[in-house]
């Protein structure tokens, strides 16, 4: 059983992960290289707010799909068991305890208001780590431009309780106040229980000096990726209708299996500083430093017509990308013509790639195709998309890139979905052989 020491002190900092891993961490990517999915059976889109850096492009209309199955508005999936962790010791973490999660019917009820002035209360005392927040993901999980308009072609109240998990569980659909909004994914949904004042952080070494104005108290679970689990990895929300569940985000089971299965989410997204606190920026999927460390990429050009870019998981504990089901990365290369104008360009993007599923109960669901993430599959997760350069162009040298995007909806064709941002991680040149 994880021990629990109950005391007093100051930097009570929960060590919480962002997905890159994601909100819905809140979660929603186009997983797929050939094929976009077909929303037979609705599904939530959970997206993330665009960063400063990324670029953007017009994003087309919506068009509309049959849909097989009836609607359903899900309860959101009870929380699975929080997955195996053991501390930097070695001991084994079985929480007994209340962990962060999104809203939830037959919780206590949150009022977003009093939430809101305790938050206010935890920003005064750690001004650091509330300036580091205010720019996070986790700060912008409702009010973000790229949520927003998700969530205004998708309407759900599974996306609803996770990006605004301050809200009342039990609120209409849209039903947010303004506090809630204001909230987001804040210092008290993470740190606080609700209905109690107790703050919740993982163990630090020595006592707490000074002591804290508030009830604390100390778990290991709060330093790993169980404090993590709830918003990272859950199911796809139609699981009633389905013969099999399919996970919606599976971020935390990639950590369990990766090479990194013996650190916990917040050496990476929550990192020391010279003082030994923990960042609150939590960088993930937007930061370009970070999705640089996260692949290995090599591209050769065996010869005149073969162009090869082979990516491989590096400093990362899960796949690239994971969490939010309209990430993928998109591998490019692009070959002029003797007039300096771009005579081929050749594009492949890996993600997860639906389709309809035809259930034996007579009802068609989403069904996960394939999954050509980096880190997912066979050969260690490596991926290495090859492209044949024509003939008449094989004197020419070859651009290439690898962007991280962010579509803001399937596409039956790729290459046609509409982007709502992009991070180039590497880019360079081949010359002919």
């Amino acid at each position: 059983m994880g021990a629990v020491r109950r005391g007093t002190g100051t930097g009570a900092r929960v060590l919480l992960a962002v997905s890159l891993v994601a909100a819905c961490l809140v979660a929603a990517c186009d997983r797929g290289p050939p094929v976009a999915p077909e929303p037979v059976a609705p599904e939530p889109v959970a997206p993330e707010q665009r960063a400063p850096h990324e670029t953007t492009a017009p994003l087309a209309a919506p068009t509309s799909l049959p849909v097989a199955a009836p609607p359903v508005e899900p309860a959101t999936p009870a929380p699975a068991p929080p997955p195996e962790w053991r501390d930097e010791s070695g001991k084994l973490v079985v929480p007994a305890h209340w962990l962060p999660g999104p809203a939830r019917r037959g919780q206590p009820g949150r009022t977003p208001i009093e939430r809101l002035a305790l938050d206010e209360g935890c920003r005064r005392c750690h001004a650091q780590a509330a300036h580091e927040w205010s720019a996070s993901q986790h700060a912008g999980a409702w009010a973000s431009d790229a949520f927003q308009r998700a969530f205004t072609l998708e309407p759900r109240g599974f996306c609803q309780r996770c990006h605004a998990p301050e809200q009342d569980a039990a609120a209409d659909v849209g039903e947010v106040s303004p506090a809630a909004a204001a909230l987001g994914v804040g210092c008290v949904t993470c740190h606080v229980e609700p209905g109690t004042d107790v703050v919740w952080a993982a163990p630090r070494p020595g006592p707490d000096a000074p002591p804290a104005p508030h009830p604390l108290a100390r778990a290991p679970a709060f330093g790993g990726p169980q404090a993590c689990a709830a918003c990272h990895e859950f199911p796809f929300p139609d699981g009633a209708l389905r013969e099999q569940p399919l996970p919606m985000q599976s971020t935390v089971t990639e950590h369990a299996r990766s090479a990194a299965a013996d650190r916990s989410c917040a050496d990476c997204h929550m990192p020391r500083d010279a003082d030994g606190d923990r960042s609150h920026a939590f960088p993930g999927a937007y930061d370009k430093a970070m999705l640089a460390r996260a692949l290995t990429i090599e591209a050769t050009r065996t010869d005149a017509a073969t162009v090869r870019i082979t990516l491989r998981p590096a400093d990362v504990g899960h796949a690239v990308p994971t969490g939010d089901l309209l990430r993928r990365l998109l591998v490019e290369v692009v070959v002029d013509g003797p007039d300096g104008t771009a005579a081929y360009t050749g594009r492949r993007t890996l993600g997860r790639r639906y389709g309809p599923l035809h259930q034996g109960n007579g009802i068609t669901v989403r069904g996960e195709l394939g999954d050509e993430r980096v880190g997912m599959g066979p050969a260690g997760g490596v991926q290495a998309p090859t492209f044949t350069v024509p003939a008449a162009l094989a004197d020419q040298p070859a651009r290439w890139r690898v962007v991280h995007q962010r579509v803001a909806q399937h596409s039956r064709n790729p290459q046609r979905a509409p982007i709502e941002g992009e991070v180039e991680i590497a880019a360079g040149v081949l010359p002919a052989p």
